[in-house]
């Protein structure tokens, strides 16, 4: 019984930690994406590149860490990553674009899928 009990116990750790890297990655990217475009960091990838990726592994960490709910969570992901670009319409050096906002929602569900593949074949998976 030791066995499952420390299985569970390893796997509500893992939850908390996706959890954690979710809520943080979320708070940098609002960050990143509201704050004036000289704060924005500069990268050697290509723009849409760092904005798929922060979107996609966002969204990894959410279906991670939300796995009860893991297609409402994708979901959500790939809608606030449009909204996102929406937001940047509250600083005035910044500018809302569409193809911004396909780069951040495509970066999201792929994230998202790739977390629900990854769940669905461990089997811990519930949609």
């Amino acid at each position: 019984m030791s066995f499952v009990s420390d299985q569970i116990v390893s796997g509500l750790h893992l939850v908390v930690v996706a959890q954690a890297i979710a809520w943080l990655l979320f708070a940098l990217i609002l960050f990143v994406t509201i704050a004036p475009i000289r704060l924005r960091p500069r990268t050697i990838t290509r723009v849409n590149l760092d904005r798929s990726l922060a979107f996609a592994s966002m969204a990894f960490f959410f279906v991670l860490g939300y796995s009860h709910s893991a297609a409402l969570v994708g979901i959500t992901c790939v809608i606030g990553a449009g909204i996102s670009e929406l937001l940047q319409l509250l600083s005035p050096s910044r500018h809302a674009r569409l193809p911004d906002a396909m780069a951040k929602s495509t970066g999201a569900a792929a994230g998202a899928l790739v977390a629900m593949v990854a769940l669905a074949t461990s089997g811990s998976m519930a949609i």
